[in-house]
C-alpha cells in the first residue's frame, strides 16, 4: 500500500505546537525584555563623549531652572522672606519706599549678623534699650515695658520669630535724659551681659556739635564692652525738632557716628517727614501725643521701622548661611561656652547662658570658618581713634572706660560719710512723685564743699546737673579735679531754657589714668543761703 509523505510542510512555523521558528514563547519574551531594557538604558544614561564641552547639551530633556527664586528649592523658614515680598506685611502696611528711606545708614551689618546667627542657633538673646522720654514710654503707657510702647512691641515680635524662655528685654531709658548722661553712666542702666543695644536719642539730644562728642562716647563705650554687643541707633521723628532745625536735625550728627563705627541708623523720619510737611495736623493727631512724644500709633510705627530692618537682616543672614546670597558677611555660628555655669537658676527659672565665642577658638579654626572669620572679626573691631582724632593723636590714644558716680544709683549710693558736715545733701523723690523728678545732690549754703572719689581711664571729667529758666533760678558751683583749683570750672544753674533741663559740662581733660577726686564748691557769700545747685552725677 502506497502512502503520500509530505516533507518539511507543517501548519506551525516552529515545527511543533507552541513554538516560533523553533523557539518557545517564553524564550522570545525573554529576548524582547532584554532588548527593551537595553534600549531604555541608552535613553536614560547616554554615553558621554570625552571630546564634548562640559556646557553642551546631554541629549536628554532640558528643564528651565528658576535661579531667581531660591526658595523654590530651599525655602526660608520665615514668612517675611524675601523682604518686600508677598509675605512682608509691614512693607504692605508702610510701603517699600518709606521703609527704605528709614534706613539712614546700614553699614556692613556684621555685628547684627552675629546676633542673628545666635538666634538662628536657638540660643537666647538679651536686648537692651537706652533713650529718653520716648523710649521710657511717656505718653504711651508711662511704663518702660508697656505693651503699647515700641520696646515691648519689638521684643514680642522677636520672641515670635526666635522664641526662647531665657531671652530678655531691659529698658534702661530715663525721661528727659539725653545721650550726655548715658555716655558716662550707661553701665547703671544696662545688664552685665547683653547682645543688642538700641539707642534712641534723635529726639532727645540738642542739635549741638558738643553732643556729637557725647553720643560718640556712648556708642564707643558700649561697643568696647567685654560682651561686645551690637548697636542699633533708632530715631524718633519729632515735630518740635523739625520746627527748630528743619530737615537737618541732631540725627545727622548721629549718622556721622554710625558711619564711623559701622553701626546701623534707622529712623521713623524717612516714613513721616514728607507726610508731615504735606499735612502737619493730620500727622500730629495720628502719631503724636504732643510736639515731642509719640502716641501708641507712633510707637507702632517706630516698632515697624526697626522690625522691618531686622527682617531684612534675618533674610540676608539666612541666604548667606545657606550660600544663596552674599549681601551680608557670614560671621560664623555661635558656640556655647563650655563651663559649669551654663545653666543658672534665676528668678525666672532655669536660664541658659551662652555667647558668641570670640576667643575660645584657635587662630586656625577662625581662619577656616566662613572664609576667614578672623579677618571678619578684625573688620568689626572698634577703630583705635575717636572721630576728631588726627594720625598724630593715635600714638597717645587711651581707650574709653566710663566711670560714673550718679545720684540715681540706688544700689551703690555714695556713703553718708561723704555728706557729713559738707553742707551737701541727697534728694530722692518720694514714691508717688511725678516721674519727671530726679535724684540729685544739692547744697544751699554758700561755701559748702563736696568731694567725690572717681576713677579715670581716658582722662575726661564731666559734671551732669540741672538748669532752670531765669524766673526759677538755681545756684552756681565751681568744680575741679584733685588740687587743680586754678583750673576750676564754674557751673551755672540758670540757662535760656523753657523748663528744668539737664546738661553736662566737661571740667577737665587729659587727666592721668587712675584714682582721683572731684571737688565742688557752692558759690556765693560765705555762710549765706543761696539758690540750690542740683547735681545729678559726675
Amino acid at each position: 500500500m502506497l502512502r503520500e509523505v509530505k516533507v518539511g510542510l507543517d501548519d506551525s512555523k516552529g515545527g511543533r505546537p507552541g513554538t516560533l521558528y523553533g523557539l518557545s514563547h517564553r524564550i522570545w519574551l525573554l529576548i524582547i525584555g532584554i532588548v527593551g531594557l537595553f534600549t531604555l538604558s541608552r535613553f536614560m544614561f547616554p554615553s558621554s563623549d570625552p571630546m564634548s564641552s562640559p556646557y553642551s547639551s546631554s541629549g536628554g530633556l532640558l528643564k528651565p531652572s528658576d535661579y531667581l527664586n531660591a526658595s523654590a528649592t530651599d525655602p526660608a523658614p520665615f514668612d517675611f522672606c524675601p523682604v518686600f515680598g508677598p509675605g512682608d506685611h509691614i512693607a504692605e502696611k508702610r510701603g517699600q519706599w518709606g521703609l527704605l528711606k528709614s534706613r539712614l545708614h546700614v553699614g556692613s551689618g556684621a555685628r547684627i549678623q552675629r546676633v542673628v546667627q545666635k538666634a538662628m542657633a536657638g540660643l537666647p538673646v538679651s536686648i537692651s534699650v537706652l533713650g529718653g522720654s520716648v523710649s521710657a514710654c511717656h505718653g504711651a503707657g508711662d511704663d518702660p515695658v508697656s505693651p503699647r510702647c515700641y520696646p515691648a512691641k519689638f521684643f514680642d515680635w522677636w520672641n515670635s520669630i526666635f522664641p526662647h524662655p531665657a531671652s530678655e528685654l531691659t529698658n534702661g531709658a530715663a525721661r528727659r535724659t539725653d545721650s550726655a548722661y548715658f555716655a558716662y553712666c550707661s553701665m547703671h542702666h544696662l545688664p552685665d551681659q547683653t547682645d543688642l543695644v538700641i539707642l534712641e536719642f534723635d529726639a532727645s539730644d540738642p542739635n549741638d556739635p558738643e553732643w556729637l562728642t557725647h553720643f560718640e562716647l556712648l556708642v564707643r563705650s558700649i561697643l568696647v564692652r567685654p560682651d561686645q554687643p551690637a548697636v542699633i541707633i533708632l530715631g524718633h521723628f519729632s515735630p518740635q525738632i523739625q520746627a527748630q532745625n528743619g530737615f537737618a536735625g541732631p540725627e545727622l550728627l548721629h549718622t556721622v557716628v554710625a558711619q564711623f563705627y559701622d553701626v546701623p541708623h534707622i529712623s521713623a523720619k524717612g516714613l513721616l517727614y514728607q507726610d508731615y510737611l504735606s499735612d502737619p495736623e493730620q500727622a500730629r493727631s495720628a502719631f503724636f501725643t504732643d510736639p515731642v512724644l509719640a502716641n501708641p500709633a507712633g510707637h507702632e510705627l517706630i516698632a515697624d521701622v526697626i522690625i522691618s530692618y531686622m527682617q531684612s537682616q534675618i533674610c540676608a543672614g539666612w541666604a548667606a548661611t545657606m550660600g544663596h546670597a552674599f549681601d551680608v558677611p557670614y560671621m560664623g555660628g555661635p558656640s556655647i561656652e563650655s563651663s559649669n555655669d551654663q545653666a543658672v537658676l534665676g528668678s525666672g527659672g532655669l536660664k541658659e547662658e551662652s555667647s558668641i565665642s570670640s576667643g575660645s577658638e584657635s587662630k586656625e579654626e577662625l581662619e577656616a570658618e566662613g572664609g576667614g572669620l578672623a579677618a571678619k572679626l578684625r573688620a568689626i573691631k572698634v577703630p583705635q581713634a575717636m572721630l576728631s582724632d588726627r594720625p598724630s593723636d593715635i600714638l597717645k590714644f587711651r581707650e574709653v572706660e566710663p566711670f560714673c558716680v550718679s545720684a540715681n544709683d540706688l544700689i551703690n549710693p555714695l556713703p553718708p560719710s561723704h555728706f557729713f558736715g559738707s553742707g551737701w545733701f541727697a534728694y530722692h523723690p518720694s514714691k508717688g512723685a511725678a516721674q519727671e523728678e530726679k535724684h540729685y545732690w544739692y547744697a544751699e549754703l554758700a561755701g559748702s564743699k563736696f568731694r567725690v572719689p572717681i576713677s579715670l581711664k581716658a582722662g575726661q571729667v564731666a559734671i551732669y546737673y540741672l538748669q532752670n529758666p531765669e524766673d526759677r533760678p538755681l545756684g552756681r558751683a565751681a568744680c575741679w579735679v584733685d588740687d587743680n583749683y586754678a583750673g576750676a570750672v564754674e557751673l551755672s544753674g540758670i540757662a535760656d531754657v523753657h523748663d528744668t533741663t539737664t546738661t553736662l559740662t566737661i571740667i577737665d581733660s587729659n587727666v592721668a589714668a587712675g584714682p582721683h577726686y572731684v571737688e565742688c564748691n557752692l558759690l556765693g557769700k560765705e555762710g549765706e543761703k543761696t539758690a540750690p545747685f542740683k547735681m545729678l552725677g559726675m
